[in-house]
């Protein structure tokens, strides 16, 4: 519009293409004005630390506090839609959240097949030894199959981040798509143990870039309303990847050739092409180009996950939250973790990634099968007995997707460790008399229950907790070390639990749970008195409530000063649009 022919506005100008309704219950709309479109292009043409002219920064600066108006109204938008209304509202970040997810089955797929093959006869018998009668896989080497993928995974999710702030998320997503080809090539051809474990080893490269930068970028991207959707969708993935394994194994199991354990590998050739043929199009995450002080590049990537009107807004909430995020993040380092400011975040972050693999995780997922056959069930009942372990998986995951903020972080992980405390110490008592067949199907039949309420409760926890107990500065560095202590501790237990659970070792069977039974009751106090509820909480409202020491129990109930700072900003848009008056120019 220009002054000669367009109509002048009094209090405040709007645009068509600015003018954004978003309907909820109250049914009131929002309008996005046009001083922020012209706030926006002064924050992207200006550099607030490099102006010289005093009276243009201070104008300046007053464009940045419109922007900063505009993310507290959003945020208290956002703190009122239901995930549907919210994946109406963002049909395309949600298609772009819903593509990381797919290509996150590939992890989950990957290690359950590293685990599954060792339940298999003829594996086994390929690269095994016979041994009373059955032929079983040197202790050793099941500890290096199960163990060093989990530790190349670890080194490369911790690795990955330094080059994908250098060359952009899309860019290595797509490398790494690339490089699980041939990888699961030498799985399937493999003839040789050693061959085995290097295409094993090659892959995992690959899928610990996976985790970092999908888990990533639905973070980045991921509007407020979503954020908890989003996290329990990547704890799925991990859950449909082995439902899909167990499947294709549950029909292949039998055959008496290589391909009893080779077709399982094929699958992943499906995800990784599909994935593959989508991901050059992937659009990059905004805050690559903020963090390259590439505005208007960040603007063109938002414009691509959200329509024009709603990309100016998230525009808004990400470019204040990277502006404060610079300031706080000045001359930080891992060191800052820990002192006394940041000391009880850090703490409660390493010990939720502590006890993903302490509370039985990994004995249920590479071992279940395995067990079910020394039990006593033939070959085709241990793998439909462990199908349906899966399924129950993915109903716990589905389960999550309803309660997760309904119910609140807090209350979903007491009941998911009371429960893991409670079937962990039956499964290992039942399983103690392995000479009653009736003791051994309720170990069985708990063993699989497992599935169910670790993804219900720990499962989906694992990825929202550090995203959102860490501090807004130390956010990376956190997750960063809560990775190392995650992916440690899991390797520990993949190149121990052969020796502890195999026939021709220590032969513990599921006695083994006894230590994760109590490891698990231990958690449950931990998280009783130093879990806060975090559902619904911005970034800001969590810094804030640490800030001032606020008791966990008492977090659900508080309200805090950026919340009543967003309400403030949402109600004077809300009234400053519905009193706009157009007059013809004189």
């Amino acid at each position: 519009m220009n002054a000669e022919s367009s109509p002048q506005v009094k209090d405040v100008c709007l645009t068509e293409v600015q003018t954004y309704e978003m309907s909820i219950n109250s049914r009131w709309s929002l309008k996005i004005t046009a001083d922020v479109e012209k706030s926006y292009q002064l924050i992207m043409k200006k550099d607030l630390e490099g102006q010289n002219d005093v009276a243009q920064a201070a104008s300046t600066q007053g464009d940045f506090n419109i922007l900063e108006a505009t993310a507290r109204a959003q945020q208290k938008i956002e703190h009122q839609l239901t995930k549907w209304q919210a994946v109406k509202t963002y049909p395309k970040a949600t298609a772009w959240i819903l593509f990381n997810v797919w290509v996150m089955v590939l992890l989950g797929y990957e290690n359950q097949a590293g685990g599954i093959v060792l339940s298999i006869p003829q594996f086994r018998k390929d690269f095994g030894y016979l041994y009373e009668g059955s032929y079983v896989l040197e202790s050793s080497w099941q500890s290096i199959i199960t163990g060093v993928p989990i530790a190349i995974i670890g080194v490369s999710s911790f690795g990955v981040s330094y080059f994908s702030d250098r060359y952009g998320r899309r860019a290595i997503l797509v490398s790494m798509l690339i490089l699980s080809i041939p990888s699961i090539a030498l799985e399937y051809v493999a003839t040789t143990i050693q061959v085995f474990v290097a295409g094993k080893a090659l892959n995992a490269i690959s899928l610990g870039c996976f985790n970092t930068l999908c888990l990533g970028y639905v973070s980045e991207v991921a509007p407020l309303a979503l954020r908890g959707w989003a996290a329990a969708a990547c704890a799925l993935s991990l859950c449909i990847g082995p439902f899909v394994c167990y499947l294709i194994n549950n029909t292949t199991v039998s055959f008496d050739s290589r391909m009893a354990y080779r077709a399982v590998f094929i699958p992943q050739w499906i995800f990784s092409i599909s994935a593959l043929c989508v991901a050059p199009f992937l659009p990059e995450s905004p805050y690559y180009h903020l963090n390259k002080e590439e505005d208007e590049k960040a603007m063109g990537c938002l414009k691509r996950l959200y329509n024009p009107t709603q990309a100016q807004q998230q525009f808004a909430i990400m470019k204040v939250t990277h502006e404060e995020l610079k300031q706080i993040t000045k001359g930080t380092s891992f060191r800052d973790c820990f002192n006394k400011k940041n000391i009880k975040r850090t703490r409660l972050v390493l010990f939720t990634m502590w006890m993903s693999p302490m509370c039985g995780l990994y004995f249920v997922a590479f071992y279940a099968t395995y067990y079910y056959q020394l039990a006593g069930m033939t070959t085709h009942g241990s793998y439909q007995l462990s199908c349906g372990g899966q399924a129950l998986s993915v109903s716990g995951v589905l389960a999550s997707f309803f309660i997760v903020d309904r119910f609140g972080r807090r209350k979903l992980m007491l009941f998911g460790m009371i429960s893991l405390t409670t079937i962990n110490f039956i499964l290992a008592g039942a399983g103690t008399d392995t000479d009653n067949p009736t003791s051994m199907k309720v170990a069985t039949g708990f063993m699989a229950m497992y599935n169910f309420f670790y993804n219900i409760g720990m499962g989906p926890m694992v990825n929202i907790i550090p995203s959102e107990i860490s501090s807004v500065g130390l956010r990376s560095k956190t997750f960063a070390l809560g990775m190392i202590v995650n992916y440690m501790f899991s390797c520990m237990w993949t190149l121990v639990l052969s020796y502890m659970f195999n026939p021709d070792q220590a032969n513990m069977g599921s006695k083994i749970s006894f230590i994760f039974g109590g490891l698990s009751l231990a958690s449950v106090f931990v998280f009783y008195f130093f879990q806060p509820e975090t559902a619904g909480r911005s970034f800001e409202e969590i810094d804030e409530m640490f800030a001032k020491n606020i008791p966990p129990r008492q977090w659900s109930s508080y309200k805090t000063e950026k919340q009543i700072e967003s309400e403030k900003s949402f109600f004077d848009l809300k009234a400053q649009t519905s009193h706009t008056e157009y007059v013809e120019d004189e």
